[in-house]
């Protein structure tokens, strides 16, 4: 992810060569209707990619939500109600905000910027200095964001999202530390993974993250993981090597999977990794060489419809670019650069070292931009 600020890392190519190989493209069993939403954060666009499978053939249809005029460095997305949540970031200048537009019209509905109450008297701004990333729902409504510089995560809660001006009211520290991708599980459990020590892992149940008690500024919460997983890290199960400056998080096919970005040149990988008794976890890694499939590999989703195969989404903002910076240096930013990826389990496990992307109508068309996080979000119906 960002790089040049802290270890800021992001995930870039400046072009892109052929795409990988697909087979030929069938149409999703269950699938009438597959919208993609990708943030070029280079290009401050929010790119809508929708592809109509009730026609004969499939038609593919992209336009895009400029954000220039907001200042507005676009680094991850959500969609609730008719709204998309579209988070700004301020490593390149501008603010840290969240902008909500109508996900249909694009017309822009308001700006939360991150005031709340201090604890102590008065306002507070959260996410002034915050270097924003991932964003996501939980099961109550609540709407969660993850600040990488400031090492917090903030809540914004069901009650407040309607209101002009919605407030945090909640900032957890240090849990972890340099905070990047977060998912919730249907169960309302949390997964947060993050780069202080290389590379963290972690779950929060919801009567965790959610619980009682109110943790604002001055006195914010610090909350102890139900699980942990670490490169190396004493009591987190600590193994060598597994993170390399991790990206993005979801939860796929029975296990945790996280983007290894790499930093500063190609993490190429996907960690898979499962729960096991107590502290343990099985792991393994998916990819290897650059494109085959993934370069520098950011947000992560899973897409879930009834009748439908769930799929794992991968943007890679390095795609065609082998031996790139991810993003680091100027050769290597570029908008409607890289490419995003679904992948069914089937795809992953079946072929772990070079695993190849679902062919679909539109699939080579799913630019992104770099740098970047590149938080996609994906709906189907």
């Amino acid at each position: 992810m960002f790089r040049l600020m802290a270890a800021f890392l992001f995930a870039l190519a400046t072009g892109w060569s052929s795409v990988a190989a697909w087979a030929q493209e069938p149409v999703p069993v269950g699938v009438h209707h597959q919208t993609v939403w990708v943030p070029d954060f280079y290009g401050s666009l929010v790119n809508k990619y929708v592809t109509d499978f009730t026609t004969s053939p499939p038609t593919f249809v992209a336009s895009a939500i400029d954000v220039s005029s907001y200042s507005c460095n676009p680094n991850s997305v959500a969609i609730k109600g008719a709204r998309i949540y579209v988070v700004c970031n301020s490593d390149y200048g501008g603010p840290d905000e969240i902008l909500v537009f109508n996900d249909t019209t694009f017309n822009y509905v308001k700006t939360i910027d991150g005031t709340g109450p201090s604890g102590a008297g008065g306002t507070f701004p959260y996410f002034s200095g915050s270097g924003l990333i991932g964003i996501a729902f939980d099961m109550h409504g609540n709407l969660w964001v993850t600040g990488y510089g400031a090492n917090s995560l903030y809540r914004i809660p069901l009650a407040e999202l309607s209101s002009a001006s919605p407030q945090i009211d909640r900032q957890v520290v240090d849990s972890p530390d340099l905070p990047a991708g977060i998912t919730f599980t249907a169960a309302g459990a949390a997964w947060v993974v993050g780069q202080y020590g290389g590379g963290i892992l972690v779950k929060f149940p919801d009567s965790v993250i959610n619980g009682p008690g109110t943790f604002l500024h001055n006195s914010p919460d610090n909350l102890n993981p139900q699980l942990c997983l670490s490169n190396i890290l004493t009591d987190c199960h600590p193994t060598s090597g597994l993170f390399n400056n991790p990206e993005g998080v979801a939860v796929f096919d029975g296990a945790v999977w996280v983007s290894n970005n790499g930093g500063n040149a190609p993490g190429r990988k996907l960690v898979r990794a499962v729960p096991e008794a107590g502290q343990a976890f099985a792991t393994s890694k998916y990819g290897h060489a650059a494109n085959a499939p993934f370069s520098c590999p950011g947000g992560l989703f899973t897409s879930t419809l009834a009748g439908a195969t769930p799929e794992l989404w991968v943007n890679d903002e390095g795609f065609g670019f082998e031996n790139g910076t991810c993003g680091s240096s100027s050769a290597t930013q570029g908008s409607g650069v890289g490419l995003v990826h679904a992948f069914t389990a089937s795809d992953l496990l079946n072929n772990p070292t070079a695993p190849t992307p679902e062919a679909f109508k539109g699939a080579a068309k799913l630019k992104t931009g770099s740098p970047g996080f590149g938080g996609v979000f994906v709906q189907l119906d």
